[in-house]
């Protein structure tokens, strides 16, 4: 059985202060030994929460296709 390591209040602490400037592989390389989905879903829970509030700046969105390589960026119309 996989024993799952507990958030604590420093890791915490960082990933709200860093959540919406910092891409997911930028995410990964703070917290060595979490994977994508384990951020992924503390950071569902701390939105939940509401200690996250608001998502990924423009500017993060953008790094964060750049990361990954992906061919296709969707852009918004803003009015």
């Amino acid at each position: 059985m996989v024993r799952k390591k507990r958030w604590n209040y420093t890791e915490e602490k960082m990933l709200i202060d860093n959540y919406s400037t910092t891409t997911i592989k930028e995410l990964m390389a703070m917290f060595p030994g979490r994977d994508e989905d384990s951020i992924n879903s503390k950071v569902k829970r701390l939105k939940a929460k509401g200690k996250i509030v608001g998502g990924k700046t423009e500017e993060t969105k953008q790094r964060s296709y750049e990361q990954r390589g992906d061919e296709f960026l969707f852009t918004v119309d803003q009015k």
